[in-house]
């Protein structure tokens, strides 16, 4: 071939790849932005209403067709001494597969993906009527990439924990107990309960501090102190560290067997929880709080000085 053909060959194939690059990035763009072929614009989880006495939520678009390629995590909270009961409306319809391995909900008895599976559900005809055994309850939807349908509707509401009742199901009240501390640092303590006799004695302990670090300062907690009575019993007893709010989706961590770990924040409010029943009051804690900056080791006061 000559030089001259060999040129024009080239100058052809510059020219499609050009013009196939310009037709990939004219797809992939509107409007400034990038969509690509394949995706989806994101689909928020946020038609979820709370109440109460308990909520509703439903899968995005309901009652229309669910989008492709979703995952919605609903975590339900009860107050203590309190169970969730779930149901489903009709119409309902997720994409029926053998175990359901594709679109599917995935209900769990407790606050985390990693709780108990109570069961996987798909198909044609809605769930029965599922109960937790405490006051969480974890549910995920996940929709894959094809064969959408109606998806879902659910209700839920609390109903007393007959692990907790007593004269035919009544519950004894449980008080108002809040504490609010801030500073460089300071001491949480659960004496501080029996001190301002926010309970009386007998009663359970439900009680929250609030911690609020120094400007542009996250938190570091450090037990000084710690005693579970009927530790591993978790819904009897427990000391629960959330970061940012008492919301259970900024819990950091929970404590109800015989250790306690320091626990480092990543926000600038901490919310301490103890939660000790009728037969649980010797259970106690002091914990020590630090404000801290990013980069810098946290100077604690020493237990003396506590």
């Amino acid at each position: 071939m000559a030089p001259h053909q060999v040129c024009s060959v080239l100058e052809v194939l510059l020219v499609t790849i050009l013009v196939v690059e310009g037709i990939a990035i004219a797809q992939k763009t509107q409007g400034g932005q990038n969509i690509g072929l394949n995706r989806i614009p994101p689909t928020q989880c946020d038609n979820w209403v709370r109440t109460s006495n308990g909520g509703h939520f439903a899968s995005p678009n309901y009652p229309n067709m669910y989008p492709p390629n979703q995952e919605c995590i609903y975590i339900l909270e009860a107050a203590p001494r309190q169970r969730i009961e779930l149901t489903f409306d009709e119409p309902y319809y997720i994409e029926p597969s053998f175990e359901c391995r594709f679109d599917h909900l995935e209900v769990r008895d407790g606050p985390f993906g990693f709780s108990p599976l109570i069961d996987r559900y798909c198909g044609l005809k809605s769930p029965a009527l599922i109960r937790s055994t405490g006051r969480f309850m974890w549910i995920k939807f996940t929709s894959d990439e094809e064969l959408e349908g109606k998806g879902f509707q659910a209700k839920y509401s609390f109903i007393p924990d007959p692990d907790f009742t007593y004269l035919g199901g009544i519950l004894n009240p449980i008080p108002d107990c809040q504490f609010e501390l801030s500073g460089a640092d300071g001491i949480v303590r659960s004496s501080q309960v029996e001190q301002e006799e926010k309970t009386k004695p007998g009663q359970a302990v439900d009680c929250i501090w609030t911690i609020k670090a120094t400007p542009n300062a996250k938190i570091y907690l450090r037990f000084l102190d710690y005693q579970m009575e009927h530790s591993n019993e978790c819904k009897r007893n427990f000391v629960a560290v959330y970061d940012g709010s008492s919301s259970i989706e900024n819990l950091k961590a929970k404590f109800c067997s015989t250790v306690a770990n320091d626990v480092m924040l990543q926000t600038g409010t901490g919310v301490v929880r103890m939660w000790a029943d009728e037969g649980s009051r010797l259970s106690r804690f002091r914990m020590l709080f630090t404000s801290f900056v990013d980069r810098m080791t946290p100077s604690f006061v020493t237990e003396s000085e506590a």
